[in-house]
């Protein structure tokens, strides 16, 4: 259509309460609208004394925007002729109503994206009611109870005069007096012995499980997982291509048998001995002999995720794999997402000296280490001995804090759910009645402010009868009570008879 008078620009809207000039609104708009094919190549823009009049614009505002479109080349001016917008967008339609196709990805990309976990998605705390934060979410430490005045005394130590090893790239493996402190401790936790060559800082356990597989694993190749196990490995693993085989869980932990019998050639097996997760299962010393003689054999590799092994509350921890293992077989990971806190990113990977130097090779190539400054505080609070104090009145509180939760729950939920307390770690389950569906429930409780994680989640098979993960360590022990309630509230509201 032709338009003597040019177009009437009717979509411009401008917001004179914005911080944003007007000249660059306009500026805007009008290169959004040639962009997007509604303002096409040769069209006629009113005279500046129009546009003015129409916008409520001074003529320097005008000009000043119409300048910067003419130097993009988005507007030409022909003399005595007027405003026009540039040849070259000619042609360029709207693409109003066009079925817009979907990116082509890498097969990793499309697996990856296939695989995904509301688990991974992240927890939008904005969303929760602060009068009402009913979080039974597992692997949620005490925030409350973490000792941040000590904390930021020692970050301040490296904030007053931060140097080359806090502001630098940091050593590709991680800073070398934590990796000391971690050398320490695993020797008098864990009965681990290794050297700070053997160690590496990544960005979580999450980081070491994708790396990991990117050393060992090519696609076909065949692992056993615990079934149900750990959500993060099993997609870290799926996503690579790998062939998933998975395992049952008895009493004595991963049913190694079952896996000599479906897959003796396995390449790789993940496990959680120390706390399975989410069983809460102890592996026991004859089965972990049976795993460790299996790799043996068979020139396989044994990931230990040595899940919540600092917050055990009955008996004594059984030596974690790696010290059991002789043939140098075992690759222990280990986190500080759970005995500090999780937005810390800062997790261990303990490697055969054979696996060293490939490790840091892909290392080097997917990322750096992570932050120094956290690196350095965390080491100076190991190293200061606030580390173990720190873990000892941790377990003393979760302890005290599940006790109460439980107490609570069996006598609001004693009809509805069959919870026993756990053994170690951050969690109980609680068992439903058959033929309840664990995952849409835990979907509802959301909707009713009540978050939680149903165990289908963690299976492969589903052989378990339905449950629920209850987390207990963010819970404090004088609101146990109101959090079983609200639970109770949330069921009844859903239309559950408790």
């Amino acid at each position: 259509m032709k338009t003597p008078g040019g177009m009437l620009l009717t979509g411009i809207e401008l917001d004179r309460a914005s911080p944003m000039p007007l000249y660059r609104q306009l500026y805007l708009q009008v290169r959004k609208q040639i962009l997007s094919g509604r303002l096409a190549g040769g069209t006629r823009l009113p005279s500046t004394r129009t546009l003015c009049k129409e916008l409520g614009l001074s003529r320097i505002t005008l000009l000043n925007a119409f300048d910067q479109l003419t130097a993009e080349g988005f507007l030409v001016s022909r003399t005595g002729a007027g405003t026009y917008v540039g040849d070259e967008w000619e042609g360029r339609a709207a693409n109003t109503g066009i079925e817009r196709q979907p990116p082509r990805l890498s097969s990793l990309s499309q697996a990856v994206h296939s695989l995904r976990s509301e688990h991974f998605s992240g927890v939008s705390y904005s969303a929760w009611d602060p009068d009402c934060p009913t979080s039974f979410l597992p692997s949620h430490p005490a925030y409350d109870a973490f000792p941040m005045a000590a904390w930021k005394r020692l970050m301040n130590r490296h904030l007053r005069k931060p140097g080359k090893e806090q502001l630098g790239y940091g050593e590709l493996k991680g800073l070398r007096r934590l990796r000391e402190a971690i050398v320490d401790y695993v020797l008098d936790a864990r009965g681990i012995e290794c050297t700070p060559e053997q160690v590496v800082i990544t960005s979580g356990a999450q980081q070491a499980f994708n790396l990991l597989g990117m050393l060992l694993l090519n696609p076909g190749d065949a692992v056993w997982m615990e079934d149900p196990g750990h959500i993060a490995a099993r997609i870290a693993f799926q996503a690579l291509g790998c062939r998933l085989v998975p395992l049952r869980i008895d009493e004595q932990g991963l049913d190694v048998q079952q896996g000599l019998r479906e897959c003796p050639e396995a390449r790789l097996a993940f496990s959680t001995p120390s706390r399975q997760h989410p069983l809460g299962t102890t592996m026991s010393y004859a089965r972990r002999q049976e795993l460790i003689d299996w790799a043996g054999r068979s020139q396989g590799w044994i990931v230990e995720d040595d899940c919540d092994s600092e917050f055990r509350y009955v008996g004594r921890t059984l030596p974690a794999l790696y010290a059991l293992d002789g043939g140098q077989r075992v690759i222990y990971v280990g986190t500080f997402s759970k005995v500090l806190y999780p937005s810390l990113r800062l997790g261990y990977v303990i490697l055969p000296e054979a696996l060293v130097e490939p490790f840091c090779a892909i290392r080097a190539v997917m990322d750096r280490s992570p932050s120094t400054l956290h690196q350095a505080t965390t080491a100076d609070f190991m190293q200061d001995g606030h580390f173990l104090g720190h873990i000892r009145r941790m377990r003393s509180l979760y302890q005290a804090r599940q006790a109460r939760l439980f107490e609570a729950l069996q006598r609001e939920l004693g009809g509805f759910l069959c919870v026993a307390p756990a053994e170690a770690g951050l969690h109980m389950i609680g068992w439903l009645p058959e033929g309840c569906d664990d995952d849409a429930l835990a979907r509802d409780l959301a909707g009713q402010r009540v978050y939680t994680y149903a165990l289908r989640d963690y299976c492969m098979h589903h052989y378990l009868p339905p449950g629920l993960l209850l987390g207990f360590a963010a819970t404090p022990e004088e609101l146990a009570g109101l959090r079983a309630e609200e639970f109770a509230r949330a069921l009844r509201a859903l239309g559950w008879k408790l």
